[in-house]
């Protein structure tokens, strides 16, 4: 006799395990619930609710974590909740009926339940359908100066070549590229701002030649602002990546929502200019989730369809290095908002502290952020590499599917 460690991490992979036992199918759709396991933290919640949901897990046979003071005073405070699927179900289902407010939490932890769960999504941008089943790649051109990376169009010439332009592009989509991000203004961390005019005047030129050289792929836009979103508009853009998650202008969401644009909302503290003078977090995951909330009810607010939007955690953007890999090995956490989850970690500075190395020799640093965002459920990753990280992707994705 011997045991066995064995992942049940993916549906997937569980059911597998169990029917290659011999269980029947039958069987497997009721065990496969009681194999998956999630954890969740509820903040702000009282004593008395917290207490009550404990009690609930304990007669399933699950527990949770509670502040000792919890246990005997009236107080606000947080909890985490754990179990298998089949357990916080039916905790959801006992929590229904219940008083204080716990209606809202049984509704709560449904919906991260079920979205949590989600492994397809379909983006919409504007005339496009974009389907997401396991990951798609956005390759990054900068129509920029001084880029952070290095690989700026204009770093050593004052006008763009649409020989190079077009030669980047068309060997990113060979390599597998779904979206084409544009961008014309640096946002590294303590860069310039630069005024609307020169902004169109990189990026529009390079959307057009884009546009009619590829009618089919998605084309985005990395912009802030309003004027150089809807001069793109007139040129064909499918999809605008806002680093302000549309607070930079608000016309923006009026635009996106006019015209069915895609949108990427992006987390930032503060501005590209001040964003790394000590930023802090109390906990930076839970701020990404408030922040989210926030920004999706905007949204909302604006009639902005959902199969429009994708949430992007902003890496480097006001993160100190302990938030970046804590949001990247946490990543998971956003899909509780059942939108696809949009990174970019490429060549950025926290691969830099860690392998110290420039950025232009950051691919196998990017390469391993890849594979732990991955692994945590992101499903858009931007990048500079675009047939290696494609490659890269294939494989990591194979073998963790087979």
């Amino acid at each position: 006799m011997k045991i066995v460690p064995v992942r049940t991490e993916k549906k997937k992979e569980f059911l597998e395990l169990l029917l290659s036992l011999g269980v029947s199918k039958e069987g497997a759709k009721i065990l496969l619930p009681k194999g998956l396991n999630s954890a969740f933290k509820i903040e702000d919640i009282k004593s008395r609710e917290a207490n009550i949901i404990k009690q609930h897990l304990l007669s399933l046979g699950s527990d949770a974590g509670i502040e000792r003071k919890a246990l005997v005073k009236d107080v606000l405070t947080s909890m985490v909740i754990f179990g298998n699927l089949s357990q916080l179900n039916k905790l959801c289902e006992k929590l229904k009926g219940q008083p204080f407010g716990l209606r809202e939490v049984a509704g709560k932890l449904k919906t991260c339940l079920q979205n949590k769960a989600r492994e397809e999504f379909v983006l919409e941008a504007r005339d496009k359908i974009l389907r997401i089943k396991k990951c798609v790649i956005c390759g990054i051109i900068n129509t920029t100066p001084d880029s952070f990376s290095g690989d700026g169009l204009l770093t050593d010439r004052e006008r763009l070549e649409e020989k190079d332009l077009l030669n980047r592009a068309e060997s990113m989509i060979k390599a597998g590229a779904k979206i084409i991000d544009i961008g014309g203004e640096s946002t590294r961390p303590f860069s310039k701002k630069i005024d609307e005019k020169e902004e169109k005047r990189r990026v529009i030129p390079a959307l057009r030649i884009l546009r009619k050289k590829f009618p089919r792929v998605v084309l985005s836009v990395d912009t802030y602002k309003y004027p150089v979103a809807r001069a793109a508009v007139n040129e064909g853009v499918d999809m605008i990546n806002d680093i302000t998650a549309l607070k930079g202008s608000s016309k923006m969401a009026d635009l996106v929502e006019r015209f069915g644009l895609g949108c990427v909302l992006m987390h930032m503290k503060g501005t590209p200019r001040n964003m790394q003078k000590n930023p802090s977090y109390r906990d930076v995951v839970s701020e990404l989730v408030d922040f989210f909330e926030s920004r999706l009810a905007y949204c909302q607010s604006k009639r902005i369809d959902r199969k429009k939007i994708m949430v992007d955690p902003g890496i480097g953007f006001g993160k100190r290095f302990k938030d970046n890999t804590e949001i990247i090995k946490n990543l998971d956490a956003l899909r509780i908002f059942g939108l696809p989850v949009f990174i970019g970690m490429s060549r950025k500075s926290f691969i830099g502290e860690i392998l110290k190395n420039p950025a232009e020799d950051r691919l196998t640093g990017s390469l391993a952020a890849c594979a732990v965002a991955l692994a945590r459920g992101a499903n858009v990753l931007r990048v500079h590499d675009v047939k290696e990280s494609s490659e890269f992707i294939k494989v990591f994705l194979q073998i963790l599917n087979s």
